[in-house]
């Protein structure tokens, strides 16, 4: 278990560090890594090879909001040389039994409230600390139990990703209509038309002159 780098502004120009990207709260969300906005830290070479993510890196987020709490993913080496902030920690499986997807999954969806309970929480900020984090439970059923598990959570996620889909595109879709709704209506195209009927503009006529009478 490790924690991240913290942001040293008076260093930033120094030419002995190196840029390298990193990873921020923003980026470790539940279940997923938002990756469309990465932004680089410089530091120093020993300290960038020490916090290099490798592939099946657990993160979590120490917390900020209380839902932020210990949510987080598997790092799965998308970003060469990326290195992560004090906010998020690392945790590193050396013991093979264990799936980290699993591990993450766990910690997502059971651990949330147990990230709650065992967080500090102060006015406006709750965190966790790497002691608390060390001693989050984790069932340890058999690796091929734990897959077992894995598959059939990321079969319900990527059917809500599905259906999530689906949603917006019948919102858009609900929205189109709605506007062409209207414009029909406004048009005088939305019920059949009486050519024998007065025009608006003569309705519209008779009432402003009705208006003036009254006003007179």
């Amino acid at each position: 278990m490790k924690g991240g780098v913290t942001k040293d502004s008076k260093n930033q120009g120094n030419p002995v560090y190196v840029e390298v990207p990193y990873l921020r709260v923003a980026n470790v969300q539940r279940g997923f890594l938002d990756l469309n906005k990465i932004t680089t830290i410089r530091v120093k070479p020993e300290k960038a090879l020490s916090l290099e993510l490798k592939p099946g890196d657990i993160l979590f987020n120490e917390g900020g909001d209380r839902d932020k709490l210990g949510r987080g993913w598997v790092w799965e080496g998308q970003i060469e040389n990326c290195i992560h902030q004090n906010h998020v920690f690392r945790a590193r499986l050396t013991d093979e039994a264990f799936d980290p997807y699993f591990v993450s999954m766990h910690g997502n969806t059971w651990g949330q409230q147990w990230f709650q309970t065992h967080g500090k929480q102060t006015t406006n900020l709750a965190s966790l600390n790497l002691t608390t984090l060390k001693s989050f439970p984790v069932p340890s059923p058999s690796l091929s139990e734990q897959r077992e598990v894995v598959g059939q959570l990321r079969q319900v996620m990527e059917m809500e990703d599905s259906l999530r889909a689906d949603l917006n595109q019948a919102k858009r879709h609900i929205a189109t209509l709605r506007r062409s709704i209207l414009s029909i209506a406004f048009s005088g195209r939305l019920v059949p038309q009486d050519p024998d009927d007065e025009p608006a503009s003569a309705l519209l006529d008779r009432i402003s002159g009705a208006r003036g009478a009254h006003s007179a």
